[in-house]
Order: structure tokens, then C-alpha cells, then sequence
């Protein structure tokens, strides 16, 4: 486990529409709005401050992924190591509302990610809308070449390999036993999707009841991931974003004798030991960066 980052925390996701993104979370998602300052929206699923950003934009883009730190000791421990590893660090202190010490840097593929130490507690937690996940789980980055991220995670950020399909292809990371809370997809620049943890399947057929009652419905899923081991459900909001819902991940307890799944690329238990694979929307889905866009 790694002794810098406790769990994943957040994404923030630059929309277009924000009413109607604000909207999707709180009556499908299960989520509450907390705040919206300058066009920001700050959304909670718990007791935390925030565990989704949105943020006013002109077109969809993945804004940046955030973690939180053990403490400030390891999120200082953090910072000197992204400058021993050169790496672009973009701001030391926080960007956003609710945030306690925290560190933005750029990873080699061109992602920007946040490392805090503390954040506000939000108070009550379920509007008893919508599906409320239990956790944030994970984003699934997306780069032409996934090899320097995961190499950079391993080194800098001391997460460590769970599974990989196709070497170079797709690759799962953890940084606590949950067996990934980092996804990485080989594509262009961006994200492929983000995910919530929920208790078990039951609600997963929950969320395909409010899908369906709000003109939406499952893209894939559900099924059960052959690395993984996780039962997933996957869906777009509003910004054409792909959210998976997921339940009974894989624990990785015992560090010293688990070995890295090594799957084919085509070995169809990898992606669904249930049914059919991903479909190809899911397997080119990328929504780009935001620095990418604003470059265009």
C-alpha cells in the first residue's frame, strides 16, 4: 500500500451544461450539491466536502483527478519527490473550496492531478434521491502510450500493479487494497470513465430503475469483470461522460504473496466473465483534457 495517498478522492469535469449536470447527479447519482461558487459546482456523496466537481465549461473535458494524502507529512513527503522527478508542478497550494494543504502536477501523459491533505466536512449526507454511490472508486485515464504514467504512479506515488490485459493496453493500479483506484486504457488523451463503488447488486438494479425512468439506460452491464472480479454497470451523464457503478471488488490484504493478474487481450473473461465484452464505444471512449481543448 502506498504510504503517500490514502484513497482517490474526486474528479473534476469541465461540462457544458451545468444546470443539467448538477440536475443528473442529484436526482440519478444520488449526490448533493454543497456549494457552486464562480460557476463551479461542488457535489458530495457522503460526509466530505466533495467527491465530484463540475465545472462550467464549452465542451466536455477531464479537468483533473484528485487523491488524498495520509497527512500533510506525506503529502510534503509528495512534493519532494515531484521535484526530484522534475515533474511539472502547476500549484502548491489549493485550487478549489473545501481543501485543507494540497499539490496540482501535470503526469507524463498530460493529466493534471491534485494531492490534498484535509478537506471540510459537508454536513448531512443523502437527499434520498437517486442512487447514492458509498465511495468514489476510480477514474480509467486514457493515453496513447500507458507506460510512462504507470511507471510514473509505481515510482512517485507508490502504487503498485493489480492486473494488466495486453500488456500496454489496459493496466489496473491500487494504492490501498482496493484492487485499482487507477485505471489506464491505451487511447488518446483523456478519460475513458470514473467510477463509484456501491454495496452490492441489488443496487446496481436500482440505478438501471432510475436510469430508465430518466430516458437513460446501461451502455454495458451488468456483468462481472474478470480482473477485477468486480460486478460493473456503465452509463453516460449528461456531458457524455461514461460513469460505471460498481460492487465486490477485488481486496488486495496480503502484499507479499499477491501476483499481478496477466490477462490476454483476447481472453474474453478479462472484460466480462458473464456475457459479452465492452462495446467499442466504451473502448475508444476518451474524454479529452481540458488543456487540450483550450490549445484547439
Amino acid at each position: 500500500m502506498s504510504t503517500l495517498i490514502k484513497r482517490m478522492a474526486h474528479v473534476g469535469l469541465q461540462v457544458p451544461d451545468l444546470e443539467a449536470s448538477v440536475a443528473w447527479a442529484t436526482t440519478v447519482m444520488g449526490m448533493r450539491e454543497v456549494e457552486r461558487v464562480d460557476g463551479v459546482a461542488y457535489l458530495t456523496h457522503a460526509g466530505c466536502h466533495h467527491s465530484l466537481q463540475l465545472i462550467e465549461g464549452e465542451a466536455s473535458a477531464l479537468d483533473h483527478i484528485a487523491m488524498e494524502a495520509h497527512d500533510e507529512a506525506a503529502l510534503a513527503a509528495l512534493v519532494t519527490r515531484l521535484r526530484e522527478e522534475n515533474a511539472t508542478i502547476l500549484s502548491e497550494e489549493p485550487q478549489e473550496r473545501g481543501l485543507g494543504a494540497a499539490v496540482r502536477f501535470r503526469g507524463p501523459a498530460g493529466h493534471v492531478f491534485e494531492v490534498f491533505a484535509g478537506m471540510e466536512d459537508a454536513g448531512p449526507v443523502h437527499t434520498g434521491a437517486g442512487v447514492q454511490p458509498r465511495k468514489f472508486g476510480h477514474p480509467t485515464l486514457t493515453a496513447p502510450d500507458i507506460l510512462p504514467t504507470q511507471e510514473f504512479f509505481a515510482r512517485v506515488l507508490e502504487f503498485r500493479l493489480s492486473d494488466e490485459i495486453g500488456p500496454g493496453l489496459l493496466a489496473f493500479m491500487r494504492c490501498n487494497p482496493d484492487h485499482h483506484g487507477l485505471g489506464l486504457q491505451k487511447g488518446e488523451p483523456g478519460l475513458n470513465h470514473y467510477a463509484w463503488e456501491v454495496e452490492n447488486v441489488a443496487v446496481l438494479t436500482q440505478l438501471g430503475e432510475t436510469l430508465a425512468r430518466n430516458g437513460s439506460r446501461f451502455i454495458w452491464g451488468p456483468g462481472r469483470h474478470g480482473a477485477g472480479r468486480n460486478l460493473f454497470t456503465y452509463h453516460y451523464d449528461p456531458a457524455g461522460c461514461i460513469v460505471e457503478y460498481y460492487a465486490d471488488l477485488y481486496q488486495v490484504w496480503d502484499e507479499r504473496t499477491y501476483v499481478p493478474g496477466r490477462w490476454s487481450a483476447d481472453d474474453p473473461d478479462a472484460q466480462n466473465l458473464w456475457g459479452p465484452g465492452a462495446p467499442l464505444e466504451m473502448l475508444t471512449a476518451a474524454t479529452p483534457l481540458a488543456d487540450a481543448l483550450q490549445v484547439a
